[in-house]
């Protein structure tokens, strides 16, 4: 009996599987004329939780490295090291995330794999912690509660659904502190309610837009996972808020994302008290890959960030990340009139993918 089960089963991978692309077991095949007209929000919603994610990836990435390039400027070390995992000191970035659903899920995915965050240096908030068993055994905090959450993290990700933002503002806009980052996945919230539900500036709101009828038929594979979609250059590179590729993209990430994501980088360096000079030494290592042996030439300058006159052995002072995304600043124009900066900073973009899929390819994940 067992022989003849295994000769029916090697005939049966024999067989062609006649049902492969049949056109009437595809999903299309379900929809009415008019409902077919909508299926390019399929491409853009998928297009929309890649930029998420991976500029969420980036942020956390290139904020924890500055960190630990401050404690270690702070130490005397070497100030373009550029090393993370062999300090001797860490100074930890805690980050949050509230609401841990489609979106979140897939942030806090992305954050263990590409953003080299520690599992103990993550919290989640949210209604069900019970089903996120996979994270918990990696060592991520699950819990519900989302005060408590709020009141221990440098970064939080509200990743809410848009009805439910208004009752989570009330909950925890008493308990942010005013250094806290919130990046909040809501686009569709307006940005000056955002401020005024959560009483903040420190704000970041990757919002996107798209050009109707000129991006609908983009080739773009809408059905591959968000983690194989990241360890593709071009699309990671369609990803980048300074990109000028515009008319390549399907959506294009919010105008003034990227000046805020620099900005807010110096607001943490002027928090540990460093000086002007410092914190551009560190912006130009952690963001622009500027080492001991390879310095950029064309450097952003305290011109480029505020308009008045400060001494360089001064901080920065406090940058209102509300402000930037609704009016910009100089900032992005410079960037990208600047060919050095732009190949810099892509070059590093694509480096928090980049050392991921290395170290997977020799195993070394832990």
């Amino acid at each position: 009996m067992a022989s003849l089960s295994t000769r029916l089963n090697s005939k049966a991978k024999e067989l062609p599987d006649i049902t492969l692309n049949l056109e009437s077991l595809q999903f299309e095949s379900a929809l009415t004329s008019e409902q077919k007209k909508l299926l390019y929000l399929r491409v853009r919603s998928h297009a929309i939780s890649v930029t998420l994610c991976a500029q969420a990836s980036f942020f956390i990435d290139v904020y924890n490295e500055g960190r630990q390039l401050a404690i270690q400027l702070k130490n005397r070390q070497k100030r373009k090291a550029r090393i993370l995992k062999d300090l001797c000191e860490r100074d930890p970035l805690f980050i949050g995330v509230l609401g841990c659903g489609h979106v979140g899920s897939q942030i806090v995915h992305c954050l263990l794999t590409y953003g080299r965050v520690e599992p103990d240096e993550l919290a989640i908030s949210t209604r069900r912690p019970e089903t996120l068993e996979y994270f918990q055994n990696k060592g991520v905090e699950c819990y519900f509660n989302n005060v408590k959450l709020v009141s221990s993290v440098h970064i939080l990700f509200i990743c809410v659904l848009p009805s439910q933002l208004p009752g989570v503002a009330e909950e925890i806009k008493d308990h942010l502190s005013p250094s806290t980052v919130v990046y909040c996945t809501a686009s569709s919230i307006p940005l000056k309610k955002l401020k005024q539900m959560l009483q903040t500036t420190n704000i970041l709101q990757p919002d996107f837009y798209w050009e109707t009828g000129n991006n609908s038929n983009k080739d773009y594979d809408y059905n591959m996972k968000v983690g194989t979609a990241l360890k593709n250059r071009d699309i990671v590179e369609q990803t980048n808020p300074f990109t000028n590729k515009v008319e390549d993209l399907v959506i294009v990430p919010a105008k003034h994302f990227g000046e805020a994501l620099l900005h807010g980088f110096l607001n943490m360096l002027s928090d540990s008290g460093l000086t002007v000079e410092e914190s551009l030494d560190i912006l130009h290592c952690a963001m622009f890959c500027e080492t001991e042996k390879q310095t950029v030439k064309d450097r952003l300058k305290m011109e480029d960030f505020f308009c008045g006159k400060i001494d360089q052995q001064e901080k920065f002072p406090k940058f209102s990340l509300f402000e930037i995304l609704e009016n910009g600043s100089p900032l992005s124009p410079r960037i990208k009139q600047s060919p050095e900066l732009q190949e810099s900073f892509s070059k590093r973009y694509w480096e928090v993918f980049e050392q991921y899929i290395s170290l997977n390819a020799y195993n070394k994940v832990k």
